[in-house]
């Protein structure tokens, strides 16, 4: 990953017109990641970080992915959604990733 940058170009999970980014949060929740990371790629909005609201509840979310009752990660599941124009999608492995908008066509 370049440094300072949360997010690093994954071409080769490119779909449906979108260009793929894998996101880096480190010891951060997953509900920070995804902000961060879609903030990197499209900008950051006038409605700042409550965004995320709108489409998920991030408290659920981090709940989903942390640890079970017994202390064990979870090692299965993934949940998508949309958000800003982007497609995330958050693995129980930890591996996030955020399909950019879609790219309009280009008339030439």
């Amino acid at each position: 990953m370049k440094e300072n940058r949360l997010t690093e170009r994954a071409t080769e999970l490119d779909r449906d017109g979108r260009k793929a980014y894998r996101v880096a949060g480190g010891d951060d929740d997953p509900s920070t990641q995804v902000i961060r990371g879609v903030e990197e790629i499209v900008g950051q909005g006038a409605e700042k970080q409550t965004w995320l609201y709108d489409c998920v509840d991030p408290d659920a979310l981090d709940a989903i992915f942390g640890q079970k009752h017994d202390g064990s990660p979870r090692t299965n599941g993934k949940i998508t959604f949309p958000a800003r124009g982007c497609e995330i999608l958050v693995n129980a492995d930890g591996e996030i990733v955020v399909f950019g908008p879609v790219e309009e066509d280009k008339i030439e």
